[in-house]
């Protein structure tokens, strides 16, 4: 049977803490087992679970403290951090974001998130004149959770983050895009398909998109081979390239393309994560005498609606990711002890030109077979 008294008892005093029951610290784990008539041990179980959740902080033979929601002054200023402006997308994004806090009476500071910024005591996330923070791009660390509710600070995270319970998070449902992707292509008769992106070990995304992958092809009766499903580290890229996150991603498309060609059985179809790294992976197939769509079909991951009429694309509506995640923050800024907002977007399949029908495909060429045997045979 499943323990969970704990979690009744810390929804108990989750409800003793709204309600203003303790200040500033709760009583120690003796003292309130024999309070409310619990096991020490449960108790103490239930401490981590609020801590988990952002509302204690446990500090040790200093005691259990209460979360001050509300500490820092009201700026009306949101921080984002993980984001850069060098990207076209990302301005996108910003502008976003800023016309969704201004409708609300905020303005929004970006802040470049570097691997080594917070990494001294975390103070310089706690001194910007901000009211909260949203985390772009895997940029939010348990570190950077644990010392921000120890603070009181709120903030949302614009991904679906591991090994950190109760945050405030909006994300794109990346397994259930893949799978819609996958089941298009395989609806359309291809079997053999094709992955490439880059490898990304941030909230075990890869892996991830590997499982379902995997999850897919087998449940649709179709065996898995490891030498399509390409997903090399960007880091050698970034090292003749620099941090220039375009040329990485065209260089990179462009030798998987040469990989591909090279493989005696190709694929039919590929799923390709950016069109930066599509184009010139049709490019290079194309230099490599292979069609697109007529050998290859070729679907895109894409955030934004252009007017290229050419590349199938599943459609992640970053924008409406980045508003979401600004009203979140908002609601957390005035309802402090809320319960965490979770929230999954959909993606949409935009249908263009470089996807071929190979069911049907195989019924002309059928088609075009017995008309030309029965003008050898004489029969027409």
């Amino acid at each position: 049977m499943l323990e969970t008294k704990y979690i009744d008892l810390s929804v108990l005093i989750e409800k003793g803490i709204k309600e203003g029951l303790w200040k500033e610290r709760l009583p120690s784990v003796r003292e309130l087992s024999k309070e409310l008539n619990a096991d020490p041990a449960t108790v103490s179980k239930a401490f981590r679970l609020l801590s988990e959740k952002g509302f204690v902080s446990i500090r040790g033979n200093k005691g259990t403290y209460i979360t001050q929601p509300g500490k820092c002054v009201k700026h009306k200023v949101i921080g984002i951090v993980g984001m850069g402006t060098d990207n076209p997308r990302y301005f996108e994004e910003l502008s976003v974001m800023e016309k969704t806090a201004e409708a609300n009476g905020y303005k929004v500071v970006g802040l470049v998130h570097k691997n080594d910024l917070f990494v001294k005591g975390m103070n310089l996330l706690l001194r910007f004149p901000v009211d909260g923070y949203i985390f772009m791009y895997s940029s939010l660390s348990p570190e950077i959770a644990f010392s921000l509710r120890e603070n009181g600070i709120p903030f949302v995270a614009c991904n679906k983050p591991t090994g950190i319970p109760g945050v405030n998070w909006v994300d794109f449902d990346s397994e259930a895009a893949l799978e819609k992707g996958l089941s298009y292509l395989i609806g359309l008769g291809h079997k053999r398909i094709a992955h490439i992106d880059f490898y990304s070990t941030a909230y075990n995304y890869s892996e991830r998109i590997l499982n379902t992958y995997k999850k897919v092809l087998s449940e649709s009766g179709i065996p898995f081979d490891e030498s399509i499903f390409i997903s090399k580290n960007i880091a050698s890229y970034y090292h003749i390239y620099g941090e220039n996150y375009l040329k990485a991603c065209e260089a990179y498309g462009a030798d998987c393309a040469v990989e591909i060609a090279k493989q005696k059985e190709k694929p039919t179809a590929v799923l390709i994560a950016y069109p930066q790294m599509a184009y010139s992976f049709i490019e290079k197939l194309k230099i490599n005498k292979i069609k697109v769509p007529g050998d290859i079909s070729v679907m895109s991951y894409n955030s934004f609606h252009d007017k290229d009429d050419f590349l199938t694309v599943l459609f992640n509506d970053y924008e409406k990711r980045s508003s979401t995640a600004v009203k979140i923050l908002m609601h957390c800024i005035d309802n402090p002890y809320s319960e965490a907002k979770q929230e999954l977007i959909e993606s949409k399949i935009i249908v263009k030109k470089s996807v071929s029908d190979i069911k049907n495909r195989e019924k002309v060429q059928k088609k075009i077979l017995r008309k030309r045997d029965l003008c050898l045979t004489g029969s027409v």
